[in-house]
């Protein structure tokens, strides 16, 4: 399969928030206790009580923000009962998923654990059965340099210095019966999002809110028309069935793409017919693909180089939306619909899509630049349109001397001749890596680990022209210098 990309360097779409690429850690199944946290007597090596490998890992993934406690978790979290002596916590139960929490790892260990692997914190109050007030206390513990209760209670357990959290989510999917203080409607839900960010604000003023959003337009209308002066962000969450023809499943960041445009031409919309001058983005903050043996108490599924390809196809859309969609958290980081899975026995397995995550977070620039695909395609027929095979997307670094191709070839077997050709950049040298596998159902497991990594090889440079060969089923990041 032979097809032709098009790179403008001059022609920049936006700046690059590399928070697009950002995780989602939630107090459900061993995400939490046995994934971020074993504590300091466990015989699995850790940090201060975080387990080393899956710190290690994330580390590696260079994630710029990750969301916390929940999730549904949050609708019912009461955050003074993480905070102290760990032996003097209470130990809840937890409404949301049917559980006992033993309060072993709250703010102060996510915070630090947050600064470990270089992560922005992003936490989610309790807009459930939690308050206004208890919401700026927790504001306060973590942001104040005063000398009042919360600041004081901060200090008087060993953290002299504020956390400056910059980013607080107002309550989870509260559109939703199944969460622990839904709404009836947006109208409701813009009264809590404006009395919790009013309290909020008072003891820091320089916080970012995300607010409840969903697809439901009536919804996200209430919420800018009552709200919209209140947050900065409208969050949407979206799960894609896992038992889907692997052409289908590949097809679905297209409509994942679009379903974001359609959210946010919306909200500008109702920002213009209702006056609203705060600027108002999306947080894509839960998106993963959600296999059928992922089921309560512990979500557990084991997801291949298929789930691959489309995590690299959403990765290219959030960079096609970098102006509209600057923060995204995948669902979830360990154990959970995982990225990384961590057993109890000591064994980790890291899976393509967390290869892809790497990829990205290690090989993107500061700009996203305008591209254009020449190539086959194939129909879907959910979708029902045209599909093409080849999906690419363009960042450049600041001073313009790289350039990165984020390239998918959905084609389940045919690999793909690429040739790029560019304006205003000469390319002199390129080289890729890329994730494939042998079979798009090839997976990386506890006992067999190493089944799928990252590979590697070069592109060639001719007459001021890209050429690489893409391998079937493939998430590749080519390195351009020019």
């Amino acid at each position: 399969m032979e097809c032709k990309g098009f790179v403008d360097a001059s022609a920049v779409i936006g700046r690059l928030d590399k928070r697009c690429y950002g995780q989602f850690i939630e107090h459900l199944g061993r995400c939490i206790y046995g994934g971020i946290w074993v504590g300091e007597e466990s015989e699995i090596p850790n940090h201060k009580g975080f387990r080393l490998d899956v710190l290690e890992a994330i580390k590696e993934l260079n994630p710029k923000v990750v969301r916390w406690p929940g999730g549904n978790f949050s609708s019912g979290y009461h955050w003074i009962d993480g905070v102290g002596p760990r032996e003097e916590r209470p130990r809840r139960y937890d409404m949301a998923w049917g559980a006992e929490e033993p309060n072993a790892f709250g703010t102060d260990e996510f915070l630090e654990w947050c600064r470990l692997v270089g992560a922005e914190p992003f936490i989610v109050v309790n807009a459930g059965n939690g308050t206004p007030e208890e919401a700026a206390g927790w504001v306060e513990y973590c942001n104040s340099k005063g000398g009042t209760y919360y600041a004081s209670l901060r200090r008087r357990y060993g953290h002299a210095d504020p956390y400056g959290v910059r980013l607080w989510g107002v309550g989870n999917e509260l559109y939703g019966r199944w969460q622990i203080g839904f709404c009836l409607d947006g109208a409701e839900c813009a009264r809590r999002t404006m009395e919790f960010a009013n309290e909020m604000r008072k003891v820091d003023p320089s916080i970012e809110i995300v607010a409840v959003g969903c697809e439901d337009p009536e919804w996200n209308l209430e919420m800018v028309k009552k709200a919209g002066e209140y947050f900065d962000y409208l969050s949407v969450h979206i799960y894609i069935g896992g038992d889907k023809p692997y052409r289908e499943l590949a097809a679905v960041p297209l409509n994942i793409e679009e379903r974001l445009r359609n959210v946010y031409g919306l909200v500008q919309s109702a920002r213009q017919r209702y006056g609203v001058k705060r600027e108002i983005r999306l947080a894509f903050d839960e998106w993963n693909v959600w296999y059928p043996e992922a089921k309560a108490p512990l979500h557990k599924q084991v997801t291949g180089v298929r789930d691959a390809v489309f995590t690299g196809g959403v990765l290219n859309a959030l960079q096609r939306l970098c102006r509209e969609v600057p923060i995204g958290c995948f669902a979830q980081t360990v154990n959970v619909l995982p990225l990384i899975i961590a057993a109890e026995d000591g064994r980790m397995a890291l899976t393509p899509q967390y290869l892809v995550f790497k990829l990205y977070g290690e090989n993107t620039g500061d700009q996203v630049l305008k591209t254009a695909i020449d190539t086959d395609h194939y129909r879907s027929s959910e979708l029902m349109r045209p599909v093409p095979y080849v999906d690419l997307s363009a960042t450049a670094t600041e001073d313009g001397r790289t350039i990165y191709l984020h390239v998918v070839n959905r084609h389940e077997k045919e690999p793909a001749e690429l040739e790029i050709s560019f304006r205003n950049f000469t390319p002199k040298e390129a080289s890729c890596m890329y994730v494939a596998g042998e079979k798009v159902d090839d997976r990386n497991t506890l006992g067999e680990p190493d089944r799928v990594k990252i590979e590697r090889k070069d592109g060639v440079v001719e007459s001021g022209r890209l050429h690489v060969d893409l391998p079937a089923h493939s998430v590749n990041v080519i390195k351009t210098l020019g």
